[in-house]
């Protein structure tokens, strides 16, 4: 851990709207931390349920907990207001329903310090976790480092707000988050718009493991598809027209994203949702449909080899476990398992899902 002397005050900041049911346990996994130089700001976000309530009952144990209160104005506004309220040097952001790994923070501090001058953003990667905080995927372990913008551009992959480890002078310098998407109804993007304004001036390092408990519910903003879109196009306008060199990789980039929201539409039956993408999915050169459609029958020719497979009894390859050093998050363990002590029974979770597979 580092010394206490060189440790630099990093403000978490927590935006919180009708969350009680998750709130808690997102508290408790920023108050374990291995590094514990943190003030810990919950904003509370207009919310009708117990969360206010509980987010203060939290911050009589623990006193690095700050509770503050706002009308409701979303995520951004919420986080804003958290940044402009802080002391710390760094902001870590996390949802009111997203978990951390117990040495997040110290492993991404040693990251920046590591950095010219110390100055810049670190991030990692992430597990997707169910309302139960069970793992059911996790995000594709890039590799990139350093000069991130073109590739961030192609690729969102840091993936979610609850991530990366950012100074806070250079957040404020950037305007911090926009509230503008959420009232032209274009919300979920705000995390990409800003680490694309970060990129563009400062180096990102990378702390190669799955560090991030990111979690997938039916109501959350990312669940919304067509709204999600809407707010890509509008972040990448104002880049374009900066940028037109650019203009070829960022369309591929909408299109894989309109894509993939179409394919999960399907896959999920959604068929409001695949209504509303099909028309967005028409709108792009016929190379690029016929690419996705290409990427689709390998996956679909995929699972039918699996599916033989296992009808002949032929063995599968045993499933990757490590990468960069990193264990791999395995489907249908909890996420907390990965940081139990050596030789600690699993939890009750992953044992009932051990149980049903």
């Amino acid at each position: 851990m580092t010394t206490k002397s060189a440790a630099p005050l990093i403000s978490v900041v927590i935006p919180a709207y009708n969350a009680e049911k998750t709130l808690l346990e997102t508290l408790t996994s920023v108050s374990k931390q291995s590094y514990d130089k943190l003030e810990i700001l919950v904003v509370d976000d207009g919310s009708r349920d117990g969360t206010f309530d509980l987010a203060q009952d939290y911050g009589r144990s623990d006193r690095r907990v700050r509770v503050l209160r706002q009308e409701n104005g979303g995520v951004a506004r919420a986080r804003n207001h958290g940044i402009r309220e802080a002391h710390g040097l760094y902001i870590a952001p996390v949802d009111a329903d997203d978990i951390w790994h117990p040495e997040k923070i110290e492993l991404q501090l040693q990251a920046v310090r590591k950095l010219p001058d110390g100055h810049g953003v670190a991030y990692n990667w992430y597990a997707a976790i169910d309302e139960n905080g069970v793992i059911f995927g996790h995000s594709r372990p890039v590799m990139h480092e350093g000069n991130i913008f073109e590739p961030l551009l192609r690729e969102n992959f840091i993936g979610n707000g609850s991530t990366p480890l950012m100074p806070r002078a250079e957040l404020l310098r950037c305007g911090g988050y926009d509230a503008g998407l959420r009232d032209n109804g274009a919300e979920g993007c705000e995390d990409l718009k800003l680490y694309l304004a970060l990129a563009e001036t400062l180096p990102f390092a990378l702390v190669p493991d799955f560090l991030t408990g990111y979690r997938f519910t039916r109501g959350n903003m990312s669940s919304n598809a067509y709204r999600m879109l809407k707010s890509h196009a509008l972040v990448m306008a104002p880049i374009i027209a900066r940028y037109p060199g650019l203009m070829s990789d960022i369309r591929t980039a909408q299109f894989n994203t309109t894509h993939w929201y179409f394919n999960k539409a399907l896959a999920d039956r959604d068929y409001v949702q695949v209504k509303k993408l099909a028309p967005m999915m028409a709108k792009y050169p016929a190379k690029l449909i016929i690419h996705g459609m290409r990427q689709s029958w390998r996956q679909v020719k995929r699972h039918g080899i699996q599916i033989a497979k296992r009808l002949l009894k032929k063995p599968s390859p045993r499933p990757r476990t490590r990468f960069a050093g990193a264990t791999i998050p395995q489907a249908g363990t909890a996420f907390s398992d990965r940081f139990m002590p050596a030789g600690q029974a699993a939890s009750p979770m992953s044992s009932q899902v051990a149980g049903h597979e």
